[in-house]
């Protein structure tokens, strides 16, 4: 049995900003549809730039296949159209991502079996988490006008998740 206790602190600041974006979700739930398609279309446009950049220099040395390059030219343009017309994407903003949180959230508990096999304790809340992120997914397209406070129980729930796995990096992570 390992007595090793690194953190990944990298993981639990990011928690910690997801539960500060979180709280400021749920308490200015005012803030516009506009703002929030802007910030989501930046960070589309971000995620994208980054899986483009990571397939150009990974792709051979990982084999990954040219799905994550669409995926990554996808985002761009994702992001591109929230950036440019703020407005006309707001409306369809809660259903954007509440695919998102759904697709992650399905994603999150198929990973759960892999690392359960793996043999790693923290399958079970990874399996709760994702389950959670499945819920939320839903909520978004049955009640859009939630947008804001759905935005910030799923910022929540992911800032937690990445506390969790940080502060139990060392355990489990060699």
């Amino acid at each position: 049995m390992s007595t090793k206790t690194e953190r990944n602190w990298q993981l639990i600041v990011a928690g910690i900003l997801f539960i500060i974006f979180g709280l400021v979700c749920a308490f200015f739930p005012g803030l516009t549809l506009a703002s929030i398609a802007f910030i989501v279309g930046a960070a589309f446009v971000v995620s994208g730039v980054v899986n483009i950049a990571t397939f150009i220099r990974d792709h051979e040395l990982l084999g990954f296949s040219g799905w994550i390059l669409a995926y990554g030219i996808l985002d761009v343009l994702i992001g591109a159209m929230f950036v440019i017309h703020p407005f006309a994407f707001a409306a369809v903003l809660p259903w954007v991502i509440g695919a998102f949180v759904l697709i992650f959230g399905i994603y999150e508990v198929v990973t759960t079996f892999m690392v359960k096999r793996a043999g790693l304790p923290l399958w079970g809340w990874m399996l709760f988490s994702g389950v959670i992120s499945i819920v939320i997914g839903f909520m978004f397209f049955s009640m859009p006008e939630m947008l804001a406070l759905f935005i910030a129980l799923f910022a929540l729930l992911r800032g937690v998740d990445l506390i969790v796995v940080g502060a139990n990096a060392g355990k489990y992570f060699q």
